[in-house]
């Protein structure tokens, strides 16, 4: 049987359409998977459009590329450390050494009133008996308290400021020993033999052993045997201590305060 003409050309035209639209649908295809027609030169190959599936080339789609494949990575890695250490300066990791604030050239000062006054005016005093103090302990054990005791020394006459020290540094006598009479004050215990006396006070000048071996305690009983000894006579009213050239503030391991001006404190004195 004839086919009809008309439905002949019905059909071309169904066919042409068919592949028409496969066609579109290639190139949609194409463009959204990032083919550049004009850098392949066509989707299609030139073998035509037969050998499709049979060419051993296979269309290359976006593929990641290695960087390290080109022969100016290094360049191009180059450039970029001078771009980042143009715009993020590197640190220097060594620090600046820090300005001290303190100058250890500069020497420490010394305030006018810390310091010696220096040598006055020696007093010179008649022969006679002076009175010097030392200590007596009573009780025993942690009980144990000491006690003032005045003692008399025969004074050949001269300067009494150097004698009545010497007298204390000496300590009592053998006799007095016996009696438990003691002396807080050791031979290595020095007065300098300058001093000074302005306005009823006795200015003194003694070696640093005098804050050494000796508690809390005995460093008073050193205190006040020799501002009981020196205050009342010769118009002494104070005594302050120097070392040094400086004066002493603290005495001991454990720093004990000085007053300004020694006095005679409140304690119980034993007369022999």
């Amino acid at each position: 049987m004839a086919v009809h003409p008309q439905i002949q050309e019905d059909k071309w035209k169904s066919l042409r359409y068919l592949i028409g639209g496969i066609f579109l649908v290639l190139v949609l295809i194409e463009k959204s998977m990032g083919f550049d027609p004009k850098a392949t030169g066509s989707f299609l190959p030139k073998q035509g459009f037969r050998n499709i599936g049979k060419s051993q080339d296979k269309a290359k789609f976006a593929e990641p590329s290695d960087p390290f494949a080109k022969d100016t990575w290094e360049d191009d890695l180059n450039w970029e450390e001078e771009v980042l250490t143009q715009t993020f300066p590197e640190s220097d990791s060594k620090q600046k050494p820090r300005t001290k604030l303190v100058d250890e050239t500069i020497p420490e000062i010394t305030l006018p009133e810390d310091r010696f006054p220096g040598a006055g005016k020696r007093l010179q005093a008649d022969a006679g008996y002076l009175p010097v103090y030392f200590l007596k302990f009573y009780g025993t054990g942690k009980n144990s308290q000491s006690q003032l005791v005045k003692l008399t020394r025969e004074f050949p006459g001269g300067d009494p400021i150097p004698f009545l020290f010497q007298e204390l540094t000496k300590g009592p006598s053998p006799e007095e020993k016996g009696k438990g009479v003691l002396s807080a004050l050791s031979k290595k215990i020095r007065m300098e033999p300058n001093y000074r006396l302005e306005n009823g006070i006795l200015h003194l000048s003694i070696s640093e052993d005098i804050g050494y071996g000796g508690s809390m305690e005995i460093l008073k009983d050193r205190l006040d045997q020799i501002a009981f000894t020196m205050i009342g006579n010769f118009g002494i009213k104070g005594v302050v201590l120097y070392s040094n050239g400086e004066r002493i503030r603290t005495l001991g391991s454990d720093g004990l305060t000085i007053p300004e001006v020694l006095a005679k404190t409140q304690r119980k004195v034993i007369i022999f």
